[in-house]
C-alpha cells in the first residue's frame, strides 16, 4: 500500500446527522443525540456505547484516523451483535431441551 493511501473496508454513508456503518450488521449512529442502534436482520436494537467522530474526520481529513476509529467502533458493534445472536441461539436450544425433558418426566 502506498504511503498516505487508506483502505476503508467498511461501507459508510452519511445522511445529515445519521451515520450508517456496515451492511450486516449495520451500526446506525446519531451524531447529535448519540441514540445509536445496531440493525441485525430486520431488528433495530439500542446500542448504548458512545460513537464519536469529530467533524474534521467526517469531512475527510486524517483518513487513516477515521478508518481506524471506524473499524474500532464497527468491530465492537459486530462483536455485540454476534454475542446477542449466540445468546439467542443458546436460549432457543435450552428452551427446547427443557421442554423435551419436561415432557419425558410427566
Amino acid at each position: 500500500m502506498e504511503k498516505g493511501k487508506v483502505l476503508v473496508k467498511t461501507a459508510v454513508r452519511r445522511e445529515g446527522k445519521i451515520l450508517f456503518i456496515g451492511d450486516s450488521p449495520q451500526l446506525i449512529v446519531n451524531l447529535e443525540t448519540q441514540e445509536n442502534y445496531i440493525k441485525i436482520q430486520d431488528r433495530m436494537l439500542p446500542y448504548y456505547r458512545e460513537v464519536a467522530f469529530s467533524e474534521d474526520l467526517l469531512a475527510g481529513k486524517r483518513k487513516n484516523v477515521f478508518a481506524t476509529a471506524l473499524e474500532y467502533y464497527y468491530g465492537q458493534a459486530c462483536r455485540t451483535a454476534e454475542g446477542l445472536l449466540a445468546a439467542e441461539a443458546y436460549r432457543s436450544k435450552a428452551n427446547v431441551i427443557v421442554r423435551e425433558y419436561g415432557e419425558k418426566s410427566i
